[in-house]
């Protein structure tokens, strides 16, 4: 079927055109049954620009905690303190600001295609980080054995209130992480409970561990889950680093987790597309100036949003 201009569907004809092109028809059919996808590297992004990140990464390690970092070498914290504090990982925030490859992976066809098929098209950047994780505390004795209980950390991204009910016929959030290293089970994969995305709650202490599954994947593939989707990590067994840019999107009426909004400086919003500029909250007319709320901004989100 040709996508027309329907103009009952206006606010996704382009959206389903750009998924038809990125060939991503299927992963917007895992998202929907099972709450994640994973995308193989060749509709990510080249080798090359994975190997520049990567670098980059690894570059800004080294200059937050004084010790040079090396993909088949084990970590160290160093200096560096971040919250959370853990043994075998820590987490590099406000990527964004250290480098353009990082402005460029925010605009990548891919991901931001995902991302607001899942959240309407109303995404805005919440956070960039990267999990830098080594060899952990706890290594199975037995093959295929499961980790002791809350060794995952299973839950939820997606805000809730005060019960514990999430959405259940949307998401607020969305997340992805993009893998600069393999993921296996025993370099410390991500862990996901299949369809726990229609649950619409967040898991109780150990609860999901029996059916979380690695969700094993290729260095430069991109893994992308439903705000809703429990999920966690498995334990690192092997030496080297396990090396990601996650990429967490909200709705542009949530409070993001880093502040974009009013930091990221001119010259970053004049090299880049227009949409840029909306991702990281410029065009977002509320916290407003003794003058009150700018009108134009102002209608251009009501616009936005009566389109969608």
């Amino acid at each position: 079927m040709e996508i027309e201009d329907w103009k009952s569907t206006e606010n996704v004809n382009d959206l389903y055109r750009q998924i038809r092109e990125l060939g991503l028809e299927q992963n917007v059919s895992e998202l929907d049954a099972y709450g994640f996808t994973i995308v193989p590297p060749e509709k990510v992004a080249t080798e090359a620009f994975r190997q520049r990140i990567t670098d980059t990464v690894l570059r800004v390690a080294h200059e937050r905690t004084g010790i040079e970092h090396l993909v088949d070498q084990n970590g160290n914290r160093g200096q560096y303190d971040t919250n959370p504090h853990n043994d075998n990982q820590y987490l590099l925030y406000y990527l964004l600001m250290e480098d353009r490859v990082f402005e460029e992976w925010l605009v990548n066809p891919t991901m931001l295609t995902l991302a607001r098929y899942l959240m309407d098209d109303m995404v805005q950047l919440s956070s960039m980080t990267s999990f830098v994780k080594w060899i952990g505390a706890w290594k199975e004795s037995e093959p295929g054995e499961q980790p002791p209980s809350g060794t995952m950390g299973l839950h939820s991204d997606s805000p809730g209130s005060a019960l514990g009910v999430l959405p259940s016929n949307y998401t607020n959030v969305v997340n992805s992480a993009y893998c600069l290293t393999d993921y296996t089970r025993t370099n410390g994969a991500i862990a996901m409970v299949p369809g726990s995305h229609r649950w619409a709650r967040q898991p109780k202490p150990g609860e999901g561990e029996d059916q979380a599954i690695p969700v094993e994947a290729e260095a430069g593939s991109l893994i992308v889950w439903h705000g809703n989707t429990w999920h966690g990590a498995f334990p690192k067994q092997t030496d080297g680093l396990r090396l990601n840019v996650t990429t967490y999107m909200c709705n542009s009426a949530l409070k993001t987790q880093e502040q974009y909004q009013g930091f990221v400086p001119q010259e970053m919003l004049d090299r880049n597309p227009p949409e840029f500029a909306e991702l990281v909250g410029a065009n977002d007319p509320m916290g407003w100036g003794k003058h009150g709320p700018d009108l134009e901004k102002f209608m251009q989100k009501v616009t936005k949003r009566a389109s969608v």
